[in-house]
């Protein structure tokens, strides 16, 4: 194995480049510099309302924030400076953070009230983002002149608008910003007189901007208008009366708005608007966009390795040739399973015919007779087996007093246990960086570093909110059981995906809650279908490739999920049906009980 750029990392005191994960707090310099257009990102600029699902971390705040015109113009591709200078889609960004509308909420008061104050509160956020990218249309203007004209007519005019023509010192747009933020941050939203607002500002969300698009249009001299795309992120924060709020542009005639929300998958939690009478449909009102990549996506493999190149040159050594993953952590062999279980067990107990002969030892006896009848060994023994005959012999070698395999290592590994997600990625990279400064990263260093991360991970599903204990408690049975169907006894085909069974709708009900908040916060995983249209008596699940790790199981589903049936007592109790045996006996779990 080539000297690997981590190498070079032992003993730096520097900054680690991959401390930060929240895209939230990011510059607008570290969007730019980070960004990695994926192939999602492009198509968002249409005409149409879309609800954007994502895993948190996924990186849906960073895709709405890069759509913004100010972000776009400065991407050196050649598709992005074609849209900047068309001018046919502007972006302006609106985020939902939790400050933000618990600040709206949390007082005592009335559901129309919430509703006001979120339509006011909108709309100035949404005025000052279209100021923000007035400024930087505006700074395109070379002649001097021209732009302190334009600057002034532009914000008298939306002064005009928004204000009725009280200018109280309005002159350019910079000072029309400070009007909006003393509007915004000096209102008292318990003793605030709404009366005082401009009228503007207290119409359906949107106004502050359908008032003034036209308009502002005609003083860029734009030959058409555009279309309007307001990003709205976080949307997850929103409770369902606010939501209406937005349900109401996606039902209404939008005049060329079209609105980018972003949320968490099952966190758009009703279809109906303001008016009781009306509601929205996917499909004919507005239409959802999942923007979760799996790991081995070529958007994802190109993302992972911009974040590295960039975060270490950047922020660490600008001298330091790297452009992927592998340059970071080394490449073993191929980078493939084998490769890392040759380094484990030698090269001779790593022939294909050495591993076809352990697992055909490891069959049931009633199988073994069949294989002679097998004509095609490679596909319906070996291909079909060896993803579970690894981590058989990997788990049993962990188990050898205090040996650790360098099984959970190399970079197709740590895509894996991201994910697809950039978040979880940045943070397994903080810590094989730190890492880096004490050890060299060889495989076995990297399979502890990742081991670390993936039980912490585990662990901190009991933190989190409404659902954590619960969905702590369920999943660890669950991994339990597959666990025990991947080592116990003969070998036999299996993998992390299952199906549960409801023996009542309540049952169903009460799995089904602390379901979607699994998915949502990447502990499980489904099919893009069931992200859209929602969890079914049918739905078949994956445990994320984190419990896999934890768990000593194959990251891959099996053609015959395992079957998981629910006893509904007074909470749940999960067990699995194992082929050819007896049911286990039936044990009531306690939520908050741990199990040793």
């Amino acid at each position: 194995m080539k000297k690997r750029i981590a190498d070079f990392i032992k003993g730096s005191s520097l900054q680690n480049p991959f401390s930060d994960s929240q895209a939230r707090n990011f510059s607008d310099t570290k969007l730019i510099n980070e960004f990695c257009p994926i192939s999602n990102y492009w198509s968002l600029f249409n005409d149409q309302h879309e609800i954007l699902l994502g895993t948190r971390g996924s990186g849906k705040t960073f895709l709405l924030k890069m759509m913004r015109y100010s972000m776009l113009k400065r991407i050196e591709t050649p598709q992005a400076q074609q849209i900047a200078e068309k001018k046919e889609y502007i972006a302006l960004y609106v985020p939902m953070y939790l400050e933000f509308v618990t600040h709206l909420t949390s007082a005592d008061t009335s559901e129309e009230k919430q509703i006001q104050l979120f339509q006011f509160a909108f709309n100035c956020l949404l005025a000052q983002s279209l100021l923000v990218e007035l400024k930087e249309i505006l700074s395109e203007e070379k002649d001097k002149v021209k732009w302190a004209k334009t600057n002034m007519d532009l914000a008298l005019a939306l002064n005009d608008s928004w204000f009725d023509g009280h200018t109280q010192n309005v002159t350019d747009l910079f000072s029309l910003m400070n009007r909006l933020r003393k509007l915004f941050y000096n209102f008292d939203v318990i003793t605030g007189d709404m009366s005082a607002i401009p009228p503007v500002f207290k119409r359906q969300i949107g106004a502050s901007l359908l008032a003034v698009k036209e308009m502002v249009a005609e003083h860029l001299r734009l030959s058409e208008e555009p279309t309007w795309i307001v990003c709205i992120d976080e949307a997850e924060f929103l409770s369902e009366p606010l939501l209406r709020c937005i349900n109401s542009v996606f039902r209404s005639d939008s005049r060329r708005i079209a609105l980018k929300v972003a949320t968490l998958p099952y966190y758009h939690r009703t279809l109906q608007t303001l008016d009781p009478d009306v509601s929205v449909s996917s499909g004919n009102d507005f239409s959802y966009r999942v923007v979760d990549m799996k790991y081995d996506d070529v958007d994802f493999y190109n993302l992972t390795n911009t974040l590295v190149s960039n975060r270490i040159k950047t922020r660490f050594d600008p001298s330091l040739q790297i452009t992927k993953l592998e340059d970071f952590l080394g490449v073993c062999g191929e980078d493939a399973q084998i490769d890392y279980y040759r380094e484990e067990v030698g090269p001779e107990s790593a022939t294909y015919d050495a591993i076809l002969e352990d697992i055909i030892a490891e069959l049931s006896d009633e199988r073994k007779k069949s294989v002679d009848n097998y004509c095609n060994l490679r596909k319906t023994i070996y291909d079909k087996f060896a993803p579970i005959f690894y981590v058989r012999c990997m788990y049993q070698l962990s188990r050898k007093g205090n040996t650790k395999p360098g099984w959970y290592a190399g970079s197709q590994m740590v895509r894996k246990i991201a994910q697809g997600n950039p978040r979880a990625f940045i943070q397994i990279m903080n810590k094989l960086f730190e890492k880096a400064r004490t050890s060299e990263l060889k495989p076995k260093v990297q399979h502890g570093v990742i081991m670390d991360y993936v039980h912490a991970f585990c662990e901190s599903t009991q933190a989190l909110e409404s659902n954590g204990p619960t969905i702590y408690q369920e999943l660890h049975i669950i991994a339990l059981k597959l666990h025990d169907h991947v080592h116990d006894h003969e070998i036999r085909s299996t993998g992390c995906n299952f199906i549960l069974s409801f023996d009542s709708n309540q049952s169903f009900e009460y799995a089904r809650k602390w379901l979607q908040q699994a998915i949502a916060y990447s502990r499980v995983t489904v099919d893009e279908d069931t992200l859209i249209n929602g969890i079914s008596k049918t739905t078949v699940f994956l445990l994320a490739n984190t419990y896999a790790a934890k768990y000593w199981l194959p990251m891959r589903a099996d053609v015959s999920p395992k079957n998981i049936v629910i006893r509904n007592q007074q909470v749940g109790t999960y067990i699995v049906k194992m082929p050819g045996k007896k049911e286990p006996q039936i044990e009531q779990l306690s939520l908050f009980e741990e199990e040793s």
